[in-house]
């Protein structure tokens, strides 16, 4: 295939130079309805609590199921 390969040099060989391809642009800003500028809205301290405390009932729930149904055999009593 030798036509293959001749295509494939020429086009590495035609390739711009990295500052010609690559460029900085700036952040575009992001504009509201009425023309100001968006902030980016944090999550609060609160978002954050509520979040783990339903990951951890969520996990809780899965560990209590995977127990009663023998899949995840756990002996309290021995563990001392």
């Amino acid at each position: 295939m030798p036509d293959f390969e001749a295509l494939i040099r020429h086009q590495q060989l035609k390739q711009p130079t990295t500052n010609q391809r690559l460029k900085v642009v700036d952040s575009p800003d992001f504009e509201i309805e009425n023309g100001e500028n968006s902030q980016i809205i944090q999550p609060k301290i609160f978002n954050y609590f509520i979040g783990s405390f339903i990951g951890s009932v969520i996990g809780t729930i899965s560990i209590l199921f995977l127990y009663i149904n023998e899949y995840l055999p756990i002996e309290l009593l021995t563990i001392k």
